[in-house]
C-alpha cells in the first residue's frame, strides 16, 4: 500500500481531474492505463537514446566524469577495507 505523503504527491502531479477520472475508472481501463504510460515512457527514452546530441553529451559526460568515478571507486575501497581490518582488530 502507498503511503499518504507519496499518494498526495502522485496526486498533484496527475492534478485534481486526472485523479478523479482514475478514481471513476474499471479495473480494465486502470490496467490500460498503465500499459499506455509504460508504453509512453518506453517511447520518449527510445527517442533520446536515439538522439545524436545526446548520445554526444552522453559520452562527454562519461569522459568528464571518468576521473572523479574512479577517485571515488579507489576510496571506497580505502574506506571498506580499513573498516574490515578494524572490524577483525575488535576496535569498532
Amino acid at each position: 500500500m502507498m503511503s499518504d505523503k507519496k499518494l498526495e504527491k502522485i496526486e498533484k502531479i496527475l492534478g485534481k481531474e486526472t485523479v478523479q477520472s482514475f478514481e471513476a475508472s474499471s479495473k480494465e481501463d486502470l490496467e490500460t492505463s498503465i500499459i499506455t504510460a509504460e508504453s509512453a515512457m518506453k517511447q520518449a527514452q527510445e527517442e533520446l537514446e536515439s538522439n545524436p546530441k545526446y548520445q554526444q553529451i552522453k559520452e562527454d559526460l562519461k569522459a568528464l566524469s571518468a576521473g572523479l568515478k574512479e577517485v571515488k571507486k579507489r576510496q571506497n575501497a580505502v574506506i571498506q577495507f580499513a573498516l574490515h581490518l578494524l572490524e577483525e582488530k575488535g576496535q569498532q
